[in-house]
């Protein structure tokens, strides 16, 4: 197991060999993920004694997040896919990872909600119940309705620094463990299923909207 995240300022990479060896390695959000992963994950298969082609299954996570960090994450699983052909893939929500942690270090009694922030006054957000079972869909808000939630929020430390939510951090382990779940239940999706979750447009597709709608 390949487990990937980079849907955030600090990105995760987790290894499982088949023989129980496990390397965990964060990269800094000063380091470029673009540059770094691929790197990294060479590292990680040399320090195993495998080939990155020994993976049978990898884990991906696919948004909301970073637009950048997303697609780096869903083009290297890809990558590997053009490479192994029976390659087995997982695309993990952002959010679920978020409740998975807050569910693992029992931080909430009842349902609760994480958060990420989407930029500009709007936030992703997912509602859970106690167990980390999500209870709805992942969907963008805007602050007014962000201020209208009254469950327990959980937001990632230095995300949102707000005082209504309880900063988690999520580590490499966590990552694993949550992926090999994924991966003994067979929630497998299709290589061309493994796509970014951005439930968002992008700055350059809001600005490209904003002036069609202002030459009309």
């Amino acid at each position: 197991m390949l487990a990937i995240n980079t849907a955030f300022m600090t990105a995760n990479l987790a290894l499982k060999t088949a023989d129980g060896q496990v390397v965990l390695k964060d990269i800094e959000s000063k380091s470029k993920h673009s540059e770094s992963v691929l790197k990294v994950i060479d590292e990680m298969c040399q320090e195993t004694g495998i080939n990155v082609l020994d993976v049978g299954t990898v884990s991906v996570v696919v948004g909301p997040g970073s637009f950048t960090g997303l697609r780096i994450g869903t083009a290297v699983a890809k990558a590997l896919g053009c490479a192994k052909s029976d390659l087995k893939f997982v695309a993990l929500s952002s959010l679920e990872l978020m409740a998975y942690n807050v569910y693992k270090n029992h931080l909430a009694d009842g349902d609760f909600v994480c958060v990420l922030n989407a930029l500009s006054d709007l936030f992703f957000v997912a509602y859970f119940d106690k167990n980390g079972i999500k209870l709805d869909c992942e969907k963008m808000i805007d602050k007014v309705e962000f201020e209208k939630i009254t469950l327990p929020m959980f937001s990632l430390k230095g995300d949102l620094n707000n005082p209504k939510c309880t900063d988690i951090e999520i580590s490499c382990q966590q990552l694993l463990e949550f992926s090999l779940l994924k991966e003994s239940k067979n929630e497998f999706v299709s290589e061309s299923e493994l796509l970014p979750v951005y439930l968002r447009k992008s700055q350059a597709e809001d600005m490209l909207a904003k002036k069609e709608k202002k030459d009309c």
